[in-house]
């Protein structure tokens, strides 16, 4: 079971004057539970890419399928929605989409619309929020206007996996969060990988991919261009350079020091794996001049 992207071609204005081309032949295959990474400067194409992922918007040319299906396939017309609920789409700053009196009515909204029973919609709503932990005892009757912008950000969430999909489709879902709310985050999106849910997730930071992403793809004027493992797409800096893109923060510092002659690997993310490449090259390098 995959989303599956054929050939896909995606044209702005098609036959006008102004007519641009956001996708150009994208061939991609998300496998059920990975946690896949799209990165890109602005206007490579991400946001374009992953709103095809449900039928959001439709290609010029080629095909997307969920499970084997093809959304747009007019003979799939019955299945269409059925389907497209396998995927849920996460829009950048989501909590200005909320706008229910509670937390409770806010995430139960998309359950509700399902035709689900009020005992099914409470359910979902308890279930959503606690994989996000979020306290159903204490934060249902408040406005979700009165939290804080984590929380904002995890209501909002909670409100796409209370349909529980089989796909998270994330737009830059840490933008605007501080360094703690981000990273708490990003931890229970990690926690939801790990029980199985498939992620994708749009991203400009290069730290947050090389700790999260099993998988990356890298866009560039509406194309991919490189993709494989974090450490693929981290072992061509002068590439990514040329794309406008740079690699995580650690990577940069160990090219750094092997720049200036100290022997170490540059495939490492994980500060506690740097903190020892680096011991054990400087031991390495003393030992030699010992003697």
């Amino acid at each position: 079971m995959s989303l599956e992207m054929k050939h896909v071609f995606y044209t702005y204005q098609e036959g006008s004057p102004t007519e641009s081309h956001a996708l150009q032949d994208i061939c991609l295959n998300i496998n059920e539970g990975e946690f896949l990474g799209i990165v890109g400067h602005t206007g490579s194409g991400k946001s374009t890419l992953i709103q095809h992922l449900n039928g959001l918007l439709k290609p010029t040319k080629g095909e997307v399928l969920i499970d084997g299906i093809n959304i747009n396939q007019k003979e799939a017309k019955a299945k269409r929605k059925e389907v497209r609920l396998k995927v849920g789409l996460v829009f950048q700053y989501p909590e200005y989409q909320l706008f229910e009196e509670t937390v409770e009515q806010d995430i139960g909204f998309g359950p509700r619309n399902l035709g689900l029973s009020d005992t099914e919609v409470q359910e979902r709503v308890k279930e959503a929020m606690a994989l996000l932990k979020l306290d159903y005892k204490t934060l249902r009757k408040q406005s979700p206007f009165d939290l804080s912008g984590g929380q904002k950000r995890k209501v909002a969430i909670a409100g796409v996996l209370a349909m529980k999909p089989k796909y998270l489709v994330l737009d830059e879902p840490t933008a605007g969060l501080d360094p703690r709310g981000r990273e708490e985050f990003l931890e229970q999106l990690a926690v939801l990988h790990r029980q199985g849910m498939t992620i994708i997730m749009v991203s400009h930071s290069m730290d947050d991919m090389a700790k999260y992403a099993q998988r990356m793809i890298v866009m560039d004027h509406g194309q991919i261009q490189l993709q494989g493992t974090p450490q693929d797409i981290f072992s061509q800096p002068e590439q990514l350079q040329q794309i406008g893109l740079d690699v995580p923060s650690l990577s940069r510092l160990l090219l750094r020091l092997k720049q200036r002659g100290l022997d170490v690997r540059t495939d490492l993310f994980d500060i506690e794996a740097v903190k020892t490449e680096i011991l054990r090259a400087m031991a390495a390098r003393e030992g030699k001049l010992t003697c």
